[in-house]
Parts: structure tokens; sequence; C-alpha cells
């Protein structure tokens, strides 16, 4: 990245703010704040970070390297191979024994669609060298490797890049790339000149189009892939333990610019089930630097890119975007388990329906930064809108920091642990997501997690693991979908309609108000979910809590799911559903807000050895402000 919030004397946030509002919306919408239960457990803070070594990434993500194995050419394609050892530049590279030695040989070489050229492995290849010839969509140039052994590693310890790729239809796949990519600033340049642009250990250059990186190893460079063609396909790679590609002086004052992953600069790049691990740097005036992925460059609009079901942990932030027009961008699927900022836009950037949907965003590393960022780069950038980015089914667990700051983006069906910065969108829910192993950085929601079923519509057809993604009640939040879709009982509640209860007081039954806000039934006034009646709770300025509940028989050591629709007034912050003991301990509950159309909310409880249960839902009211929320179709079902 070119610019770091830890570097104050070039970031500032953009967000226009009154005296006083930033501290009421850092607080908006956090976990901690349970107090209509009997006990207030309030989810712990100092939680570890999770540790890269014991990381848990999904399977389906980074490099499938081979061990063994020949290539075959396509059609009438040749195979041409390259001997670190004991090739010759001058052979023919038709066989292994007359193989060529040098990467700088394939520059020379005229190759055709469906030609490969093959490093033996288990050997070093030191310098660059560029595939000048284009493949065909049947026929693609294919550089892998060949022989037993380790990937062959390509490195070039002072230079720009290792491979570039000036034609299209190139598959690049089985290789190793190490120690490289680094440039200065001797041509006064700095981080806009031609060493940045032929800066990625694979470097893509204008006008190459549709070339497919996969199965790759990339370790100690400044950049694994820069692209600058259109429609590249980067799938199943290793990014981890990069470093600074450039450090000194640029426009006045010393930057740094690396330890990227992947650096897109045109349109229709797809980025999918790749790792990025540890793609940060300290070597830089920012104290630190780096990303997993970047969106830049002056040349050519970034549009039509998709960027899903990629693992990233410990690196120095999951998306950056500077120096661009760019639209249509999703991110999909994917584990952010890093330091600072989710998505970060430049203020040199003009972005436009950019789509969060379905990720996963861990952020324990006590860094304190905001998920959704707009940072000061070069120029005053224009003020950012709706249109930029929507923030859709995601869970973001932080333990520092806050979700919104710059702006208050749309956002809905989020689940949250930790301060969202704003008032919650509809089906926005506030609950700690009870990952199977935080520190080991294992995050599959638990058996019991509030992120299940309360997500909306799925964006893709599988998860991260690559399961179905849509099992269940409905689609799951995050990144991982549940598999388990158990058949469910009978419901324990009596009444769930309201269709036969006319009042709810403090002492009626089934269900009995609590709180101090007002609670009864609309009865047959066109109001309800189903049926002819719901329940309703008003408040008329107040900020006392008020609830409906209702306790109910359940057998001890089961699991079962609640379900509760909700409407109210669109000006609620901290509605409430759960379920506690009858001594007052909470099993399960999670904090939602506006919901101006019927909503369903989903929780998982497990009664351990409790035979009752005190179901309820409700919310606080805001001060000064009229409120009202209509409650419909509680059912509680045994479904373990």
């Amino acid at each position: 990245m070119h610019v770091r919030v830890d570097a104050p004397r070039r970031i500032r946030h953009l967000r226009h703010t009154t005296a006083g509002l930033v501290v009421a919306v850092l607080a908006t919408f956090s976990v901690a704040l349970p107090a209509h239960a009997d006990t207030a457990p309030v989810p712990g803070k100092a939680r570890p970070a999770p540790s890269l070594a014991a990381a848990v990434p999904p399977p389906t993500t980074g490099a499938r390297l081979q061990t063994s194995g020949n290539p075959t050419p396509v059609g009438t394609g040749k195979v041409y191979y390259l001997d670190a050892q004991s090739g010759n530049d001058s052979a023919a590279g038709t066989t292994t024994a007359t193989a060529w030695k040098t990467l700088n040989r394939i520059t020379t070489a005229t190759l055709s669609p469906g030609d490969v050229v093959a490093l033996r492995r288990g050997q070093t290849f030191t310098g660059t060298g560029t595939v000048n010839g284009s493949g065909t969509t049947a026929a693609p140039i294919t550089v892998t490797a060949f022989g037993s052994g380790a990937a062959p590693t390509l490195t070039n310890p002072a230079g720009w890049n290792m491979l570039q790729l000036a034609g299209s239809h190139i598959d690049v796949t089985q290789l190793r790339f190490a120690d490289g990519v680094v440039f200065d600033n001797a041509d006064g340049k700095g981080i806009t000149g031609p060493k940045y642009k032929l800066s990625g250990a694979i470097a893509v250059t204008d006008p190459a189009a549709s070339a497919h990186i996969h199965d790759n190893e990339f370790t100690q460079v400044g950049v694994g892939v820069k692209t600058y063609g259109t429609g590249t396909l980067i799938d199943h790679n290793s990014f981890h333990d990069l470093k600074i590609a450039f450090r000194g002086m640029d426009s006045g004052s010393e930057t740094s610019y690396g330890a990227v992953g992947v650096s897109i600069n045109n349109s229709g790049a797809q980025v999918s089930y790749n790792q990025f691990v540890n793609c940060r740097s300290t070597d830089s005036p920012y104290g630190a630097d780096g990303g997993a992925l970047e969106i830049e460059g002056f040349d050519h609009d970034k549009n039509n890119i998709t960027i899903d079901h990629n693992y990233s942990s410990g690196s120095q932030g999951f998306l950056e975007v500077t120096e661009t027009n760019s639209s249509n961008v999703k991110l999909l699927y994917n584990i952010s388990d890093d330091y600072q900022q989710f998505v970060a836009f430049d203020t040199t950037t003009h972005p436009s329906g950019y789509q969060a949907d379905h990720n996963t965003v861990v952020r324990a590393r006590g860094d304190n930064q905001t998920q959704f960022a707009i940072y000061f780069y070069r120029e005053e950038g224009p003020p950012p809108a709706d249109s930029w980015l929507s923030i859709t089914n995601n869970i973001f667990y932080l333990t520092s920091g806050v979700v919104l700051y710059d702006y208050n983006w749309p956002h809905h069906h989020n689940l949250v642990y930790g301060a969202l910065g704003y008032s919650p969108g509809v089906g926005d829910i506030a609950a700690d997501p009870q990952f199977t192993n935080t520190a080991g950085g294992d995050f599959r929601p638990g058996p019991t997690s509030p992120a299940k079923d309360n997500g909306t519509t799925a964006t893709a057809a599988t998860d991260i693991y690559g399961n179905n993604s849509t099992v269940g009640l409905g689609t799951d939040i995050g990144a991982v979908e549940a598999q388990t879709a158990p058949a469910a009982g009978a419901n324990a509640v009596s009444d769930s309609g309201f269709e036969q209860q006319t009042a709810i007081t403090a002492t009626s039954t089934p269900w009995l108000a609590e709180g101090a806000l007002a609670t009864g039934v609309d009865v047959a006034q066109g109001k309800a979910h189903t049926g002819s009646d719901n329940a309703w709770i008003t408040s008329a300025g107040q900020t006392d809590w008020g609830g409906v509940k209702q306790i109910v028989n359940v057998t001890a050591g089961a699991t079962y799911r609640l379900t509760v629709w909700v409407k109210n007034s669109g000006n609620i912050d901290h509605g409430w559903l759960g379920a506690k003991t009858t001594t007052g301990t909470v099993v399960n509950e999670i904090s939602y807000g506006s919901s101006p159309a019927w909503t369903r909310y989903v929780l998982t409880v497990k009664p351990g050895t409790a035979t009752q249960l005190s179901l309820y839902a409700g919310y606080y009211g805001p001060s000064g402000v009229s409120t009202w929320q209509t409650i419909d179709d509680i059912t509680l079902q045994k479904i373990g």
C-alpha cells in the first residue's frame, strides 16, 4: 500500500463530524449492552489474537503444488525444456537432453498456441524472462514444471520481476517465485515510472489479455502478481512473507510500496481461492506496509473485478483501492484475519458499485482501525456516496476499531462483534459469532453461532470451503455455511402468533410483559406477519427496556432453534432477543436494529442442564424519540 493509517503526518479521515458525535457513533451497536438480562454477560474484549502458526486456512485455498509430472502440449504445440544446471541456450530446447538454460532464453523464443515452457523441478532459475507469443482460449501457451522434486524456483534478487507476460492466453502454473521484485528511485519517477509498472514476480503487461496464473508460490517478493492485462484469472496461489519493493523519496516525502500479493491495474480480473499470509513488512516509514490486494495505477479503469473465496492472515489490510476509476467490484466469501482495514479507498480513486458480501473479517491484532476507510493520498478526492459500496451478510469480529467511520455506507444483515460505528441496518445483529477456535485461527462458526440462517441471499454457489452455500432455514452470515439442516420438532411456544391472548401485562399468560415500555396485542388490525394478531411494544422517548417473554419447558442437553419475526419503526438501535434460564443466566442472545419490514431472526439455543427457558424479545427505547415494534410468529423447535 502507498499509505498507512499509522502515519498521521500523511493520512487523515475525511468524515465531517460535530462535537460529541464521534464518541456516540463509536458506541453504537456494540455487543456489550445486554442490561435487560438478570445477569449481564459482556463478551470478553481481551481475547488473544489469532496465531499465524496455528491458523487453519480452508483447504480449498492456496497452491496445489505437485512434486512430479510432465506436461503435454496442446494440438500442434511443442514442449521447450529449461534445465538450470545442464541446459544450453543454444540448444533446440525440445527434449530434456537439449534443454535451454536460462529464463532469458524464453524472451527470444517464438512461442505459438499450445506450446509449453517447462522448468525442471528442484532447480533455481535466476533472472527474468518474457513470454512474447500468444495462445488461444483452446490452446494457451503454458509455463510450468517438469520432472520430480520441489517446484522450480524463479529468483531475481535485485530485479523488478522474474516473468513477464506480454502476450495473451498464457497459463503459468506449478512454479515458485522467491527473493526479488525490488526497485529504486534512480530515475526520479518513484512509484509512478516503468519500474513500478513492471514490479511483480509475474508482471502481465499491457495489452495482454486472459492470463491464467494458478497453483504457484510467492515468497520474499515485493509484489506477487501485477497485471495490466484484461481478464486476468489468478487462483489457487500462495503468497506469504512478502517484503517491501520500494522505499525512498516520492513526491517530496519518504514513502514505501510493496509487500502486496496481487496488484490489479486493469478490468475483468478474478482473484479466487488464494492464500495471503504475512503480506506485510515493517521496512516502511509508516511503521508497516503491504496488503493482500490492491486495485491501483493511473492507467486504465478497473471494472468488473471479482475477489472471492480467498484466505488472508497477518497481512497489512485486505484491499486498497487507489489512483483509479473502478466499478462493479465484488468481494465475496473471503476470510480476512489481518491488520488494518478490509477495504480502503484512497482519495485519488473514484469507486462505484463495490459489493462486500459474505466475508468473515477478523481484527484482533490491536491496531484500532476502520474496516471500510478513506485515506488521504496526494490530493483531495470526491466526497463519498452510497453508490460506492454496499456491505451485506458479513461477519465482523473486532477487539478494537470500528466497522464504519468515514461514511455510513449501506449495510444490512451483518453480524458485528465490536463497534459498528453507525446505526445498524436492516437485519444487522450484534453478537459473538462463536468461532470454532478464534485464538487458533479457525473461523468456522460454532454450533450455536447466530451467524446461522440470518443472512439474505447467497452470492455464490459454494462457501469458502467449497460447500453448498444455501443449507438450512436460510443462508448463513459470513464466508462459511453450516452444512447441517436438521429436522425441526414441535413448537414449544404457546400462542406463538398471539392469536389467543388479547393483552400482555406483567401477570398475563402465556406471554408476560417485562420492563417499563408499553406492551399489548394488535387484535385484527391488519398488522400481523401471519394470522390476525401480533404483539406490540411502544416508547415515547424514554430509554427503558421493554419486551415480551414466555417461560417454556425444554429437554436438558437438547438443541433448539428460536425464530422471531420483528417489524419496527426503523429508528431502533438496540433490539434484543434471546433465551435465559429461569435463574437469569443468558443461554444465547443477539441484538438487532432497524427492521422497517417484517424481518426474521434466528438463534440456536442449548439449555444445558436447564429444563425451562425464558424466551424474550424487545428493545431499549432511544432517548427523546417515539418508537414502536411489532413481534409475531415466535417458535422454539428442537433440532438435536
